[in-house]
């Protein structure tokens, strides 16, 4: 730290200026009052008013083929759709996407054992 009146460096922790003597607290400035952050949205919103949004049948059929070749797809995108879901029909689809693509990990985990 740096004294504001004879520009000498001092410890960090120092009170006074080893230098002048000068008190070095009266000039630091003072902080800045902490922001209080803005309150974080919930991850799901499901609104009961709202129309719901239904998850196009070839989307849903796609990403279940894709996951029996390959399970990471169906995993990312069940986790995606059932954390990320508008409407319950996005978080259903979510949840079967997820544990299709669990299953055959685990399927093809057996196989490559046998």
């Amino acid at each position: 730290m740096f004294c504001p009146h004879c520009g000498k460096e001092n410890q960090s922790e120092a009170r006074f200026c080893g230098h002048c003597g000068r008190d070095l607290a009266e000039a630091m400035p003072a902080p800045e009052p902490r922001v209080p952050a803005e309150p974080v949205e919930p991850v799901r919103i499901i609104d009961p008013s709202q129309p719901t949004a239904v998850v196009v049948p070839g989307l849903k059929w796609g990403v279940l083929a894709a996951s029996l070749l390959m399970p990471l797809i169906g995993i990312g995108m069940g986790l995606y759709y059932w954390i990320r879901a508008e409407s319950e029909d996005k978080v259903a689809v979510g949840k079967l996407w997820f544990f299709v693509a669990l299953g055959i990990v685990v399927l093809y985990s057996l196989l490559g054992e046998v």
